[in-house]
């Protein structure tokens, strides 16, 4: 099994050159072995890695922690001005073994960001950051993309691997595959045409019935797609074509090839960086749904900005 991955990595890796950054969606086993093998591919090189397992001296504080890091790496940006950049200064005093798993990747990427270096790896960066230090984490890597710096990321949600500036991979079937950014044309909302209908989908043994208005969005990954109802996820049997068109009419909206999104549940349209547009829910989670670029338009349109 080793083998058919690392071999899948290598393949991979030969993208690295011509995509400048790549981001996957895996699992945790494939995320250990991606890891594995690029700290020996980049062996000797400036490179800088952050994984889920990074907590930091636990007894010191954040700004104490990052000072260490500050005079290491000889940053010349003051300290405050480093910790502003990822939110940080309001918790200077906190020690590190206090944070929660969002502050304490913010506080790694503080610390990675004075490094300068030419290549990092982040495992989870998005994973349990809220809106504001994800704004923050992906206007960060923007800049430095644009600086030259190449980075590969590994992620379990396929929404988090789509938000990154650069090319998404998912890991499926023993290989790495491209995901699609843009989608084929599909047929626009039409206005006033809103209809009932129920979307069954497994909930262990028991198949449950959601109303629309109920959905989230609908997401697929892995061959499966799922719809988010309440922030819980459940399985359903329909295709993403058949559910576009099963929910276009209850007001669904097709905004990227693995996403239907319930257009009632959009609070707001951000564009966080160049080329990365997100659809913000007004749900518990303040979800944050990628938008390809090529249905910007098509979006407009339907809310005729």
């Amino acid at each position: 099994m080793a083998s058919i991955i690392q071999e899948s990595i290598e393949n991979l890796m030969n993208n690295l050159d011509t995509c400048g950054c790549l981001h996957i969606e895996c699992n945790q086993e494939i995320m250990e072995e991606l890891f594995l093998y690029i700290k020996e591919y980049m062996r000797g090189r400036n490179a800088a890695y952050i994984t889920l397992q990074e907590k930091g001296y636990e007894r010191d504080t954040v700004r104490h922690y990052l000072r260490f890091f500050h005079e290491l790496f000889g940053e010349t940006r003051d300290l405050d001005t480093v910790m502003d950049a990822f939110g940080l200064l309001p918790l200077s005093r906190r020690r590190m073994r206090d944070l929660k798993p969002g502050e304490c990747m913010k506080t790694q990427l503080a610390r990675i960001s004075m490094q300068q270096a030419e290549f990092c790896f982040l495992e989870e960066p998005l994973l349990n950051l809220d809106e504001d230090g994800t704004r923050r984490a992906l206007h960060w890597m923007e800049e430095q993309c644009g600086n030259g710096v190449r980075f590969i990321t590994a992620h379990s949600s396929l929404r988090h691997t789509l938000l990154m500036p650069g090319t998404a991979f998912y890991y499926e079937n023993g290989a790495f595959h491209q995901a699609e950014h843009e989608e084929e044309d599909s047929e626009s909302l039409e206005e006033g045409t809103f209809e009932v209908l129920k979307i069954p989908a497994k909930s262990g043994s028991r198949v449950l019935l959601f109303d629309p208005k109920d959905i989230d969005y609908v997401e697929s990954s892995n061959k499966n797609n799922y719809i988010s109802v309440r922030g819980e996820l459940f399985l359903v049997q329909r295709t993403m074509d058949q559910l576009e068109e099963n929910l276009k009419k209850s007001g669904f909206f097709r905004c990227h090839r693995s996403y239907l999104v319930n257009l009632q549940k959009v609070e707001r349209f951000e564009k966080w960086t160049k080329n990365s547009y997100v659809l913000v829910l007004n749900n518990q989670d303040n979800s944050q749904i990628p938008l390809s670029k090529g249905r910007l338009a098509e979006l407009k349109e339907t809310f005729q900005w």
